[in-house]
């Protein structure tokens, strides 16, 4: 079972977008029609009100907890133009020291400057020159981005390719559960929340295998990262290596970041591409450019988790 190209256009078409609370709103309801039509009922779907509004389906005391945020980000896609020459961990470095040459470069600007005008005029011009470019980043962080597919649309769709196998399972449905986080965009908000709300509440969650979802519907190298050394990565690892198909493991500091980070036993699960110089990134995300969801192949890498979750081998 898989989730059909004509659900994923449903959700293409009527969701695009998920970055106001009315956008995001409209697709949680959407997700909650999908599980009720697979057979969940309505007190096992839950919205998570901790720093923005995350959706969980099913027993959060499960073994397994299949995870993605559904939030879009802003138009910040020109930052990173440069991962296709050297990689994501290059394009981030490139902005630091663009970073760096500005604030070293204010104080020489404003030495020139003294040349030109009273101390006083030359240091508001060189603070404007650095105000000018900071409110370029930052507008560019509250202005939506229009197409998602890869970040994080496809991620969304494989939870749903997902529940469509677990539902189907009685046993297994037992065993998972399902997290559609917010705010991952603004600094893993959303599940640094719900983190917190399950500690609150007495729901531990230390031994949980956690299995994020996070931009896998563009690029050809199955990767996984963890921001430590964890069970789950390796166990899921070992079961596709045994499979043949031989992903990329990574460590998640800065890059390959997202919301798995606020657990213990967790792996993000993602595609990425190479870039000219041979290093790892994901590609066009955050960006207009971002429209290619390849569902076949979400369909393959969510079935093959199902595979080994229900054989135990993660």
């Amino acid at each position: 079972m898989a989730v059909t190209n004509q659900k994923a256009q449903e959700i293409f078409d009527n969701h695009p977008s998920r970055f106001t609370k009315k956008e995001k709103a409209a697709l949680r309801s959407t997700l909650r029609d999908e599980f009720v039509r697979l057979g969940y009922a309505d007190e096992e779907i839950a919205e998570i009100n901790a720093s923005g509004t995350n959706l969980l389906v099913g027993d959060p005391h499960a073994e397994y907890m299949f995870t993605a945020h559904y939030d879009t980000p802003g138009r910040t896609g020109w930052m990173l133009k440069t991962a296709s020459f050297w990689g994501q961990t290059g394009a981030n470095i490139f902005i630091m020291l663009i970073m760096l040459g500005l604030s070293m470069g204010i104080p020489i600007a404003n030495s020139f400057l003294m040349d030109k005008f009273t101390p006083e005029m030359a240091f508001i011009l060189g603070e404007a020159g650095l105000f000018a470019v900071l409110a370029v980043m930052l507008i560019s962080m509250v202005i939506k981005n229009k197409n998602n597919r890869n970040d994080n649309t496809s991620g969304v769709l494989s939870l749903l390719a997902m529940a469509e196998q677990v539902a189907a399972d009685e046993d297994m449905k037992k065993k998972c559960c399902f997290v559609f986080f917010d705010n991952e965009e603004w600094g893993l908000l959303g599940s640094g929340g719900f983190a917190k709300h399950c500690k609150k509440n007495g729901i531990d969650l230390s031994a949980t295998k956690v299995i994020n979802f996070d931009c896998v519907g563009n690029g050809d190298i199955l990767t996984f990262a963890s921001t430590k050394k964890t069970k789950i990565i390796d166990s899921l690892t070992a079961a596709f290596d045994e499979a043949g198909q031989n992903p990329v493991k990574k460590r998640s500091t800065m890059i390959f970041l997202s919301d798995h980070a606020n657990f213990n036993n967790s792996v993000m699960v993602s595609y990425t591409k190479k870039s000219l110089m041979g290093l790892l990134y994901l590609p066009l995300i955050h960006s207009g450019t971002d429209k290619v969801c390849d569902i076949d192949q979400i369909n393959r890498l969510t079935g093959d988790i199902f595979s080994f979750a229900k054989e135990g081998k993660i």
